[in-house]
């Protein structure tokens, strides 16, 4: 019985207490500009817009509840060095509040994945509630950008563990 209300309650949290963005933002759209923002990472440091400048990154955020997401964070790390050879950043980014749902926080998909998360070129954060408002304005729970070396969005999808042929091939191709 104590489960099943664990499981409900859980469910509930997911579908109403994750913050209702879709009236307060339009999302971002396949040729805009991604946002410049200065991201809290979780070392302590900022990782800013000059940074990413002129180099192509996968720009995904997470909900650390999210078990696509842990899935995901160990397909990159089981391809980050292909990524650093072909000068992809990845900048992994928590959720604010992580949509209102309860999570073990993003250190523990970094601690997961071992060695690999310590990669430079692999940037690990936590977004600003304006950040996930405006990066995730429907509240999706796994959703990444690919963002070329010009800044420009030039994919929009989610879940990387099901989708890595469409990084590996942004990563390959000439930005």
């Amino acid at each position: 019985m104590k489960r099943t209300s664990l499981v409900l309650f859980a469910v509930l949290g997911i579908i109403f207490g994750r913050p209702q963005h879709a009236a307060a933002a339009e999302p971002i759209a396949i040729g805009q500009n991604a946002p410049a923002f200065t991201y809290r990472l979780l070392n302590g440091h900022e990782l800013k817009p000059k940074t990413l400048h002129g180099r192509p990154y996968v720009l995904w955020m997470v909900a650390s509840w999210c078990s696509s997401c842990q899935a995901g964070s160990s397909v990159v790390g089981d391809h980050i060095a292909d990524l650093r050879k072909h000068g992809v950043n990845v900048v992994e980014m928590q959720l604010a509040k992580d949509l209102g749902a309860p999570g073990p926080g993003l250190q523990t998909f970094e601690k997961a994945v071992g060695m690999n998360s310590a990669s430079p070129n692999w940037y690990w954060g936590k977004l600003s509630e304006a950040q996930t408002l405006a990066l995730d304005p429907k509240g999706y729970p796994d959703i990444y950008y690919l963002v070329g070396s010009n800044g420009k969005i030039t994919a929009i999808n989610g879940n990387p563990a099901s989708t890595w042929d469409q990084i590996a091939a942004f990563a390959a191709a000439k930005h």
